[in-house]
């Protein structure tokens, strides 16, 4: 198994068993882990989704531990990550296509965190109209 399959393996478990630091502590291992992979192999759209998923495990995680704080900066950082580079020209347009469609995972949950929690107003903002951007392109195929 690789590394950061087994780290997430193992965050999970100590998620599930709530030891809650050593559920922290694997998830950021395995988030610093699929980073630099993904750095290095940037088309690799596994290595992606598992860092996406990673940090959304540890908004999960923060949430669970009461800190709504933290919990949205993890949803954020991918969000944002791909954000940027779907907006990067000088992306190939294969990184910004890859980008976009994980923009479609990235959102809904900063959505209904936002939902759910108290966001500040140019957050909101930024959400509202990333929806808007998002509904007009609906039907769009290039």
């Amino acid at each position: 198994m690789r590394q950061w399959q087994r780290l997430l393996s193992d965050g999970n478990e100590f998620f599930d068993n709530k030891k809650w630091v050593q559920a922290e502590y694997c998830y950021k291992e395995a988030a610093s882990y699929l980073d630099n992979l993904w750095a290095v192999d940037a088309m690799n759209i596994e290595l992606l989704m598992a860092w996406i998923g990673t940090c959304h495990n540890l908004a999960v995680l923060y949430e669970t531990r009461g800190n709504p704080q933290v919990s949205l900066e993890y949803l954020l950082i991918p969000h944002h990550r791909m954000l940027a580079l779907s907006q990067n020209s000088q992306q190939c347009d294969d990184m910004q296509l890859i980008a976009l469609k994980a923009l479609q995972l990235t959102f809904m949950p900063v959505l209904l965190f936002s939902r759910k929690y108290s966001i500040c107003k140019e957050c909101q903002k930024g959400l509202k109209e990333f929806k808007a951007q998002l509904d007009e392109n609906q039907g769009t195929v290039h």
